[in-house]
């Protein structure tokens, strides 16, 4: 990328905040846009500075990280938000991942995987830090090994945005085998909608691999 990511630190610990501004300050492709102690200032700078992610701690005064994030996906959209948390709860975890974050990592994260991670959502890939993905994973059910081979593959075809006559078409199956496969994986993955399903996908690296790997 010739231009340099530009990025907003919403952080309310000054301390931390200095320490993460030094890690994106050291990285030549990177530029701090703007520090918010809060989450209403983090509003006002996404407003302001437009940048294309934002490193949003949870945990913030006058507004949380959750209704920051909420009010970030809906009215800017390009905006892509990196949840950086101290909370070792799966289901906040969760949560974060269902408004739709762009990635999510512990404040223990090194330098070198959060730049890599930062990186990676500007390429429109779902960073998970590799400390949280295993737990989010055990705890959510999150296996392959739940799913059947055409369970796999039907889940990898809608998280890539494949509609039920595309799948059905490419699987040589009826549509009504498809639509009943949809919802078996509802069913089995908890979820709700299809970016539940996709966020699955993503996170069991199905999305990464060839149908006729899937085995």
């Amino acid at each position: 990328m010739s231009e340099k990511i530009s990025i907003l630190l919403a952080e309310d610990h000054a301390l931390v905040r200095a320490g993460f501004k030094s890690i994106i300050d050291a990285e030549e492709g990177f530029d701090v846009v703007g520090e918010a102690e809060d989450g209403l200032e983090c509003l006002e700078l996404v407003r302001a500075t437009s940048p294309q992610v934002v490193l949003l701690d949870l945990s913030m005064p006058k507004l949380s990280g959750l209704n920051a994030i909420s009010h970030i996906k809906k009215r800017y959209k390009e905006t892509k938000v990196i949840v950086l948390t101290a909370a070792e709860t799966t289901n906040v975890w969760t949560e974060v991942l269902e408004l739709g974050v762009a990635g999510i990592a512990m404040k223990s994260i090194s330098p070198k995987e959060l730049i890599q991670g930062i990186y990676s959502v500007m390429e429109d890939v779902l960073f998970i830090h590799s400390e949280i993905q295993p737990i989010l994973e055990e705890a959510a059910g999150l296996n392959n090994k739940r799913l059947s081979v055409r369970e796999k593959q039907v889940v990898k075809l809608v998280a890539e945005g494949y509609k039920t006559k595309d799948i059905a078409e490419m699987l040589e199956i009826s549509d009504r085998t498809v639509s009943k496969h949809r919802e078996n994986l509802m069913t089995k993955m908890g979820a709700t909608s299809t970016a539940e399903l996709t966020n699955y996908a993503n996170e069991t690296g199905l999305t990464k691999v060839r149908l006729e790997e899937i085995e």
